[in-house]
């Protein structure tokens, strides 16, 4: 009786432990519907109603009646999908947008459900920070942050093997994902806060003394054909004056340099070791940003690649305040206050 009673317990108890959380089952539906949501908007978008779309219909146009010259010269996986389309879909344009749109919402999606502390206030930052840029224009990029995203818990685990995994798969989507590399190099310690409060600043100085556009010629000669080919053909449009210039103390990078140096200076308050490996990205983001400012869409690509982690990063700092729900207002109001730049003043889409 009294064991029948005891296996009766344990098997309640176990009932108990099994049963998902309310907010968790809550964060769940939300983090589903969203997806929904958002793939339904990136993947059936009007083609023009974002910057990138138009060149990518010309471009997958092109190649579905034999010209595939220019779709050479992009990365292996959208060959991959072109292809796919091209022989499965009677719409070839309609369905490379459905694709990237499913394998960049998917993947980021996924990121957050599994890596944030805050999914939901993750969601709202990369709703408002990153799917217009990434899943809407720059759409290979997008699916290639994602799995950026994924492979940071491998840095802190220094975990190789499954690192250069993901970075090859990224990288077959974006040739710029090759920077990954780089960002292994780091550490998760809380080591070396002066020369992280310092580095964006080192990188303002290092751009006024127009060190990085030597440094980077110097460079080119030893990067893989794919890259440096591309690099030469981006300092000859700089030559050509068909870049713009770039404003280095523009809105969005002055409020991030400000953010961050609040974090730098607080770095000792953050809990988790993912959340110092992500600041001290988020300080390389920055610092490339104003580096290579002389050559804007590589300031750009690296920047706003590796800069993904604030996704994940911001929601990570209410862990720094008691008054958790101020904080989390604080970051969607900051969020929304970018998403405005970005339609309003950027005009990123055309309404």
């Amino acid at each position: 009786m009294l064991c029948c009673c005891s296996s009766q317990g344990i098997k309640g108890m176990n009932l108990q432990h099994n049963v998902m959380p309310k907010h968790k089952r809550y964060e769940n539906y939300v983090l589903l519907l969203s997806f929904a949501a958002l793939f339904i908007i990136a993947g059936f978008r009007t083609v023009g109603f974002d910057g990138d779309s138009t060149n990518y219909s010309l471009l997958i146009e092109a190649f579905a009646k034999g010209d595939y010259y220019n779709v050479l010269l992009k990365e292996p996986f959208f060959w991959l999908i072109l292809l796919v389309s091209k022989f499965l879909f009677t719409d070839v344009v309609r369905s490379v947008f459905v694709i990237f749109a499913f394998c960049g919402v998917s993947v980021k999606l996924y990121a957050i459900k599994r890596l944030s502390s805050y999914p939901i206030l993750s969601l709202i930052v990369y709703i408002c920070l990153y799917f217009i840029l990434q899943e809407m224009t720059q759409i290979r990029v997008g699916v290639a942050s994602g799995i950026f995203l994924l492979a940071i818990p491998d840095i802190i685990n220094r975990n190789l093997k499954a690192f250069l995994i993901k970075t090859l798969i990224a990288t077959l989507f974006h040739y710029s994902a090759i920077i990954m590399l780089l960002v292994y190099l780091l550490g998760s310690k809380k080591k070396q806060q002066v020369f992280y409060l310092f580095l964006p600043f080192l990188g303002i100085l290092l751009a006024v003394l127009k060190i990085g556009e030597t440094s980077l010629l110097f460079c080119i000669s030893s990067l893989p054909g794919f890259l440096g080919s591309r690099l030469v053909f981006y300092f000859q449009l700089m030559k050509l004056s068909q870049h713009a210039n770039i404003n280095v103390f523009n809105i969005l990078y002055s409020s991030l340099l400000i953010i961050y140096v609040f974090v730098i200076v607080n770095i000792r308050r953050l809990e988790k070791p993912i959340d110092i490996l992500e600041t001290k990205i988020f300080g390389w983001m920055l610092f490339s940003f104003y580096f290579f400012s002389f050559l804007p869409v590589v300031s750009f690509r690296i920047s706003e690649f590796i800069g993904v982690v604030v996704i994940l990063l911001f929601p990570s700092l209410l862990s720094m305040f008691r008054q958790k729900v101020f904080m989390a207002f604080m970051i969607i109001m900051y969020s929304a206050g970018v998403l405005i730049d970005y339609i309003f003043i950027q005009k990123l889409l055309n309404f």
